[in-house]
């Protein structure tokens, strides 16, 4: 498999989905975040991450025919 920009966009969703996770179990990023901020940072990060990994998939699948 080549290294292009979508495969590697597939291991940015990733990063995107652990950040969030993070964000969430540790409540910061860069400095103290409220209960409230982490979980809608954090919970849009995830997606986000779901979002660009599902995008950069659908992309390759499509191209590989």
């Amino acid at each position: 498999m080549k290294l292009s920009y979508k495969s590697l966009s597939i291991f940015i969703g990733i990063g995107y989905f652990i950040i969030g996770i993070l964000i969430i179990v540790y409540k910061k990023f860069f400095i103290e975040l409220e209960p409230e901020y982490t979980w809608i940072l954090g919970g849009l990060l995830i997606v986000y991450g779901f979002f660009r990994a599902y995008r950069a998939t659908k992309y390759i699948r499509q191209n590989e025919q």
